[in-house]
């Protein structure tokens, strides 16, 4: 039985060239779904998967002779990539510092960002691992200062038609939903919808900051909610290594989750997405010397 997406609803095919492989058993070490066994020292395509093959690749990418290729479910053996001659893989430091380096950048230059550029960043993003493949994100690109302008206001428009959600009558009844719920209502959404607003009859931009850059991340009703978050991460990391500041804009998808039909339908948004969030993109205005240190709430070490 395979499992289903928005994509696919059959199970990934594994082929094996029985003249290449050492029986090394590798693929079937990192196959979870049992859709491969050892048979005699040899690997087969099991008979009782726990799923069928999901297409993760993990076998395919693992088999040091390339015996083993993978078809279906969005996946095809062109698309092994070859690790072997990669040698500009970053160190730990290098890591950490591009991302102490990163900050959630909100002014930018009055500048353009290339398509190549964009490219990049996307090849980046769709590296990204999901709860279940294929990747069930669905990404929409907006490009240009004038379309991200555009985007923000009509966003801004619908969050004028909802307004009375969270208006004094009805503020009480966001109680039931749970005291942190409640809480956070009053002292952020609400506030902040009355901000946008104001600065909205200004011509004011303070959603997407006249970004040159955006991109909408969202989820399918298959996915795993955490999908999205993870190629927007990546998107972010991309863009630091290009010389490009981003920022992580949570305040669109909770509001129009329910509903702005004609809005997603404009600008090709799914009208069903349990989750999302919107990146922006640009060249820094400003730039910053110096990093700042964070910290979890807690964290919980357990004993052995």
């Amino acid at each position: 039985m395979a499992i289903i997406t928005s994509r696919t609803d059959e199970n990934g095919r594994i082929s094996i060239a029985y003249d290449r492989c050492n029986s090394c058993g590798l693929c079937v070490k990192v196959c979870k779904d049992f859709s491969l066994i050892m048979d005699d020292h040899l690997p087969v395509v099991g008979t009782q998967p726990l799923f069928g093959c999901m297409a993760c690749g993990q076998c395919m990418a693992v088999c040091p002779t390339g015996a083993i290729t993978v078809s279906g479910r969005e996946m095809s053996p062109a698309d092994k990539i070859d690790l072997t001659d990669m040698k500009d893989k970053p160190s730990y430091g290098q890591l950490k510092n591009l991302m102490v380096g990163r900050r959630s950048i909100r002014d930018f230059k009055d500048k353009e960002i290339d398509e190549e550029l964009i490219d990049k960043i996307i090849e980046a993003a769709v590296s990204a691992p999901m709860g279940l493949p294929p990747s069930d994100v669905h990404l929409v690109v907006i490009k240009g200062k004038g379309k991200v302008r555009e985007f923000s206001f009509d966003v801004l428009n619908y969050f004028d038609k909802i307004r009375y959600l969270f208006s004094p009558p009805m503020i009480g009844l966001w109680r039931l939903t749970g005291k942190e719920s409640y809480k956070l209502i009053k002292s952020f959404a609400q506030p902040l919808l009355k901000f946008f607003a104001e600065s909205k009859n200004k011509q004011e931009n303070y959603l997407l900051y006249d970004a040159p850059l955006a991109m909408y991340f969202t989820s399918s009703p298959y996915s795993d909610p955490a999908d999205p978050y993870i190629p927007a991460t990546y998107a972010m990391l991309a863009a630091e290594s290009l010389g490009l500041g981003s920022c992580m804009i949570g305040s669109i998808h909770p509001m129009i989750r329910y509903g702005a039909k004609d809005l997603k339908k404009k600008w090709n948004l799914p009208l069903k997405a349990p989750s999302g969030i919107v990146v922006i993109f640009g060249f820094p205005k400003y730039k910053y010397t110096s990093g700042i240190r964070r910290t979890f709430a807690e964290v919980a070490f357990i004993p052995n």
